[in-house]
């Protein structure tokens, strides 16, 4: 996978300050477990998967040695050791109304991610296949273009869309996988759709700044 450069996110520093704190105190060897990562004391670093790369997280003090992150994305793997946990999912996918407080956030994430979604790629699936052949991305069929991305290990979203054409606007869905539940927040989860899609963006640009 690509690397991606480090994004300053004022917005960020705060709650990366408190989880940092919280993560300074915490059981390394029983938060690898609930998570089902990889430990090192010896390195002191654990090795996260996430979005196709392998990152390496130091502890006791929170730093992210590889690759470099933006804030919201620091801040999402920190919420995930903290409070997380790798549960298998059952194979189902569920909207995102459908998770805890998701219906009280539906029209935001709404207008945050799927509408973002469908209206950036709606009328470009050319443009879309190429972004999705350097995610962390397998095509399914489903919609007219879909995908499944990985977030964490065995973290699934999946990302449907549903072309656009004379008659019709383009429409999208984001689905994820049933394990969500049980790891994540609905705040995560549509912080999730802004990253995955954010990283869609930067990779738009530089195919079209490589023409």
């Amino acid at each position: 996978m690509e690397l991606y450069p480090k994004i300053i996110d004022n917005k960020a520093e705060h709650p990366l300050a408190i989880y940092s704190e919280r993560y300074l105190n915490a059981d390394f060897e029983a938060m690898a477990a609930r998570c089902g990562l990889q430990i090192d004391r010896d390195a002191g670093i654990l090795r996260v998967p996430f979005l196709g790369d392998t990152v390496e997280v130091s502890f006791p003090t929170f730093s992210v040695r590889h690759p470099e992150l933006d804030g919201s994305e620091r801040i999402l793997i920190l919420r995930y050791l903290l409070e997380g946990r790798s549960v298998p999912g059952s194979g189902k996918y569920m909207a995102y109304r459908e998770f805890n407080w998701g219906g009280v956030y539906e029209k935001q994430f709404d207008g945050r991610c799927i509408k973002r979604f469908a209206y950036s790629y709606g009328n470009k699936p050319e443009l879309l296949k190429e972004i999705m052949s350097r995610m962390p991305a397998r095509p399914i069929e489903k919609s007219d273009l879909g995908f499944d991305v990985t977030l964490f290990d065995g973290f699934i979203m999946r990302f449907l869309l549903w072309l656009g054409d004379e008659e019709f606007p383009p429409s999208a869905q984001i689905l994820f996988s049933d394990n969500f539940a049980v790891a994540f927040s609905a705040e995560d989860m549509a912080v999730a759709g802004d990253i995955v899609l954010n990283r869609m963006k930067a990779i738009s640009t530089r195919l079209s700044s490589a023409k």
